[in-house]
């Protein structure tokens, strides 16, 4: 499908093809369709030697689109003898790659092309695409007279695999009268093999000064490859980094695939190699700090495996990397009592970051040293220390820790800013961690948490009681709901959400009577709470209640109500049960944009009835609750309910528009071809167009 062009049209695009404005010659290529087709072809092929790179991406993406598959190919691959213009010609072998397997004829035709350029650019596309077809064509490259031929169809090798490929690299690998660059590729596509190789059948190569490290890469995935562990072993005392670190990665990849008796006794081997040189712990722990994120998460396992003490320190302060902070800890943690004693006595050198991770690296050991840190680290100047020490102090289970802990809770509500918001909530966690019944703490050291915090009761700040109410009931234990019923009569609506949200875990699935009254809170907040508890409810009794809350004069309580009244019926099977789950969920669609919002939310659960529901939304002005109709219809409704989207293909919101085009796109409706068609011609917004092109050419390729 595609607009009718007149030749105004087409004389307007080879004419802004030549603009000197990048956006203009974009928008151009994005118009060429209007073109005969050669034309459109050969200014496409064009337009990949553009100077601007946006120019030369639309003229990809375009080409990729045709339908003339055999035509574009053919072009694409005339455009790799293109000498004049390195640009042009690198951007058809990406154009070629986004062809994929329909490009892999026309490349294979040119494997024996008199142009030597031609010939390594066609290898190259090849490696992207990763055809099993090329396999036999590009083995037999890899006796062409260039080198730099002979070194690309190496690659693609890699990238493609399959029989007799590994045995062709590893012979070039091993010919020593090949050229350098040639077997560096092939023991680079051998690595990307994954090929289990053993060390004997690489010859002299892993004695070459340049490659040797390279090959290093390939040993250990040979089960039984004593000569290649020996080799490795050796190499971690070389003078060379790469070595060393690619050995390091080999002997890390034999310790995750052998067995428990044989892993112990490879650890015991390179711990004994690695410590006999000074120079290979020395160098992991200088090089930890600078290493690219893979590398440094080798070094910490490799210096966990070598425990020594002087990596200790390097290893805590690596953990302060996000990404390497799970590595670093578990590395650690399995050093135990080296790594606790290290820590301890360089306490005092330790800035509040140290600090920090150290105590979250406390909180997974037992020992004296450590559990003494932690307690100390709650009257810490920082808050990421106090807080990180709470939560160890729960997750290890330190009983002596419980009395601190309330202490510290009181300390931190006398702060009033978001570090003591943060605070207060690592307290809490801490409390529900030591407090729980569990294997690392008995029921004595709950019962006394219920006691402590009941006592600091009395007058306690309002975030105190919040946290008491939360901590008990996360603890879960029934005969604690009267210290939770009390603080529902608390004069802080905070402390009553708490309080309700407590009660609900304590007596689940039940209407529990202070639970019901809290219907008639002042706070609308406490209503939205209890609307929530009372939709877990499994009593019938709570139904009439929804049903009241659903029409209560807080839009945010009608809103959590519609979502517990859609839960609780559509678990019914009852004609009844839906009637009355219907009649609320209309309501809430004529209600204020929250109320609507959380009714369409809830239809999108629900499925069925959903999207003839939805359909009445896309009238309403709101763009968030149109855009949550069409998600809605388009999850539930059938292709002729579909239709319906048609219309906000032009709607006055981009978003709007987008959202429908995007859904069109995603039921694959081709139907709407013509109504997006249509508006690609009139969009302004970027965004939109985007998606709108990106819309065509999926609906596009539903039509070849």
């Amino acid at each position: 499908m595609s607009l009718e062009f007149d030749q105004r049209d087409r004389e307007s695009i080879t004419r802004d093809l030549r603009d000197r404005d990048e956006e203009v010659r974009r928008l151009a290529v994005e118009r060429v369709d209007a073109l005969p087709v050669e034309d459109a072809i050969r200014y496409l092929i064009e337009c990949l030697g553009d100077s601007s790179w946006r120019v030369r991406k639309t003229s990809i993406e375009r080409l990729v689109s045709r339908s003339e598959t055999a035509d574009v190919a053919n072009a694409l691959v005339d455009a790799l003898g293109d000498g004049e213009n390195t640009g042009r010609r690198n951007a058809a072998v990406d154009a070629l790659i986004h062809f994929r397997e329909k490009a892999v004829p026309a490349l294979l035709a040119e494997c024996s092309s008199s142009d030597i350029d031609v010939r390594k650019l066609v290898a190259d596309a090849l490696a992207g695409i990763a055809d099993s077809r090329a396999r036999e064509p590009l083995q037999e490259m890899l006796d062409d007279p260039d080198s730099n031929v002979r070194a690309s169809a190496a690659d693609a090798l890699g990238a493609i695999g399959g029989d007799g490929v590994p045995e062709a690299l590893i012979r070039k690998a091993a010919d020593s009268g090949e050229d350098q660059l040639v077997r560096f590729s092939a023991i680079h596509a051998l690595n990307a093999l994954e090929f289990p190789i053993r060390a004997s059948e690489l010859g002299t190569v892993l004695q070459d000064p340049i490659l040797g490290h390279a090959c290093l890469a390939l040993l250990g995935r040979t089960e039984g490859d004593e000569e290649g562990i020996a080799i490795l072993l050796k190499a971690l005392g070389s003078g060379s980094r790469s070595s060393r670190e690619a050995s390091i990665r080999s002997l890390l990849r034999i310790v995750g695939q052998i067995g428990p008796e044989q892993n112990d006794s490879l650890i015991a081997r390179i711990r004994a190699a690695a410590l006999v040189n000074d120079l290979v712990v020395a160098s992991a722990v200088e090089r930890l700090p600078e290493a690219d994120l893979s590398m440094k998460l080798i070094l910490i396992q490799f210096l966990g495996i070598v425990a020594t003490p002087s990596a200790v320190m390097p290893i805590l302060l690596a953990g302060r990397d996000e990404a390497l902070s799970g590595s670093a800890l578990s590395t650690l943690e399995s050093l135990g009592d080296v790594a606790e004693e290290i820590i301890d006595a360089e306490w005092s050198e330790l800035d509040a970051d140290a600090r920090r991770d150290a105590c979250l690296f406390f909180g997974g050991i037992d020992g004296e040293r450590s559990a003494a840190r932690l307690l100390s680290s709650l009257e810490h100047p920082s808050s990421d220390v106090r807080s990180t020490a709470a939560r160890s102090i729960g997750r290890r289970g330190l009983a002596s820790g419980l009395a601190p802990l309330v202490v510290q809770l009181a300390a931190a509500a006398a702060e009033d800013d978001f570090e003591a918001e943060e605070e207060l909530a690592a307290i809490t966690d801490g409390l529900i961690a030591l407090a729980a019944p569990g294997p690392k703490t008995g029921t004595a050291v709950t019962a006394r948490a219920i006691e402590l915090l009941t006592a600091c009761l009395d007058r306690a700040a309002e975030s105190v009681r919040i946290a008491v109410a939360t901590v008990i009931g996360r603890i879960g234990r029934p005969e604690d709901s009267q210290i939770v019923s009390f603080l529902m009569k608390d004069a802080s609506s905070s402390v009553r959400r708490a309080s309700l949200e407590a009660l609900a875990r304590l007596e689940p699935g039940t209407a529990a009577e202070p639970l019901r009254l809290a219907l008639a809170d002042e706070s609308p907040m406490v209503r939205i709470a209890a609307a929530r508890a009372l939709g877990a409810s499994e009593s019938v009794e709570v139904v009439d209640d929804l049903r009241r809350l659903a029409d209560d004069e807080d839009s945010g309580v009608r809103a959590a109500a519609v979502r517990s009244v859609v839960f609780r019926f559509s678990q019914s099977s009852t004609d009844r049960s839906w009637g009355e789950m219907l009649q609320v969920i209309d309501a809430a669609l004529a209600d204020e944009p929250p109320v609507a919002l959380a009714a369409i939310e809830a239809l999108c659960e629900v499925g069925g009835i959903a999207a003839e529901r939805a359909v009445g939304i896309l009238e309403r002005p709101e763009p968030e609750l149109v855009r949550a109709a069409i998600r809605c219809i388009g999850l539930h409704s059938d292709s002729d309910g579909l239709e319906a989207l048609f219309p906000l293909i032009g709607h006055p919101d981009w978003s709007v528009r987008a959202e429908a085009i995007q859904t069109i796109a995603d039921r694959r409706l081709i139907r709407g071809v013509p109504s997006i068609l249509r508006r690609l011609d009139v969009e302004q917004d970027d965004f939109v167009r985007d998606v709108t092109l990106s819309a065509l050419k999926r609906l596009e390729g539903e039509v070849g």
